[in-house]
């Protein structure tokens, strides 16, 4: 098992758990970050129950299959054992070997899904985890089977989409099994009868409902397809976003299509606020000018690493006004790419660069390769959790140019205990505190 997996868990992993399927025992590691952190969920337990039971009476067994909204990865691994023993190794007919694509938007339930995939003995051949938005992936013949325990946080316009595309993507004889919880089963039932696919089955537990049907005699032609995932996106998703509109941080506006299942969607939030406050009070823009951090020649880089929405990079776009190589990461595939989208308005269409990361230190190694030399002159930093201070520390450091440039915001709590842990080669340049918040700037000895 490769290095960087176990190096996530230890991280991130909160507690183990056992599980069985059809007579297979299954190991999976959960995350405090991702959902169902304590037990496999009640949704995902009852949605196999019924998939135990199709596999029971299928006639064909699917090859295709997709797990969408992978979360850890228990669908995906538990159908992709229960094909195994259907399908033993010595069947080599041509064309009928089976394949699962997991995807999660969040890049953390991507690492979770691979290491528990492979923990739980199943190859990348077998099945390979991407972090994507929902319905996204190759073109293709289509799927034979979609699973789904699709989070209501979602969105309705994801949602309403999800039900249009998936009954799309189908094969012939595919099936989508998808479980919700009951006070959304009015809404999926009109759907997926509005859209003109066949209802196959529908399962109602305590708590949730599983709804199986099967692909639309004519689906909507701008449903047809995968979801594609470029520098067009959002605007050829538009059921991804929640708010349009324009915000305005320290007298600067900027626009920004924020997407659901992000924080800060209707406003930037008192971290990125009083880290923009504390870019004008130690002007940051003339000290990015002055410095020689990434180099006295060619194109200075920027790394901004952004849990919410990615406000701070385009009001730092605003600010700064200058000729820069733009990085933008988080764990969010879906914010990053409405982010990048918006930036790229601003700074030109080849000025940035999107890449999923989960954290500055784990992922230290590839954020670094789109550095300007592997190294950064200003990193801006807003971190979802910092599970160890110290590590991110040296995440930074690794990354920053000499004299490069920090600046951070985070809740008070957190600041305090990331401050306190400042290396010796760091010097605190600026320090404001606002509303429960509280913004860092530093700088290379």
């Amino acid at each position: 098992m490769e290095k960087n997996y176990s190096e996530f868990i230890d991280f991130y992993g909160t507690k183990e758990v056992t599980f069985n399927f059809r007579g297979r025992s299954y190991c999976f590691a959960l995350s405090q970050e991702l959902f169902s952190s304590a037990d496999i969920d009640a949704g995902s337990r009852f949605l196999l129950k019924v998939f135990s039971d199709f596999l029971d009476k299928a006639e064909q067994i699917p090859c295709s299959i997709l797990d969408s909204g992978c979360g850890t990865g228990v669908l995906g691994i538990c159908a992709a054992g229960a094909l195994a023993a259907l399908r033993p190794p010595e069947d080599s007919t041509p064309g009928m070997a089976f394949h699962v694509r997991a995807q999660d938007r969040d890049e953390l339930a991507r690492r979770f899904t691979e290491f528990n995939a492979r923990r739980n003995g199943l190859s990348e051949e077998v099945l390979s985890a991407y972090t994507e938005p929902l319905l996204a992936g190759p073109e293709g013949r289509g799927w034979d089977l979609i699973l789904t325990n699709i989070p209501a946080k979602a969105g309705l316009p994801v949602l309403e989409d999800f039900i249009s595309r998936s009954a799309g993507l189908l094969t012939k004889n595919g099936r989508v099994f998808l479980v919700a919880v009951n006070t959304l089963a009015d809404f999926f039932r009109t759907r997926i009868a509005a859209v003109g696919a066949p209802l196959i089955a529908e399962e109602t537990g305590k708590e949730h409902t599983v709804f199986v049907y099967g692909k639309a005699d004519s689906p909507a032609e701008q449903q047809s397809g995968p979801i594609v995932f470029d520098e067009n996106f959002p605007h050829s998703c538009p059921f991804y976003i929640r708010n349009r509109s324009e915000y305005e941080m320290e007298g600067l506006p900027y626009s920004l299509d924020t997407v659901h299942g992000a924080p800060d969607f209707d406003n930037p939030g008192g971290a990125v606020q009083a880290a923009a406050k504390l870019a004008v009070k130690i002007d940051l823009a003339s000290k990015m000018k002055s410095s020689s951090a990434g180099g006295n020649t060619g194109q200075k880089a920027l790394l901004i690493h952004d849990a919410g929405q990615g406000h701070f990079a385009l009001w730092l776009a605003r600010y700064l006004n200058g000729d820069y190589k733009w990085v933008l990461s988080g764990r969010n595939i879906v914010a990053l790419g409405a982010a990048s989208a918006a930036l790229r308005t601003v700074i030109g269409r080849k000025g940035s660069i999107t890449m999923p990361a989960v954290d500055i230190f784990l992922d230290r190694e590839r954020l670094g390769a789109a550095g300007a030399g592997g190294r950064f002159g200003l990193i801006a930093f807003f971190p979802e959790t910092m599970p160890d201070i110290e590590a991110a520390w040296e995440g930074i450091t690794a990354l920053a140019a000499p004299e490069g440039l920090i600046i951070t915001g985070m809740s008070s709590v957190e600041a305090e205990r990331f401050d306190r842990k400042k290396p010796a080669e760091w010097c605190r340049m600026g320090d404001i505190k606002r509303k429960g918040f509280r913004a860092l700037a530093y700088q290379t000895n």
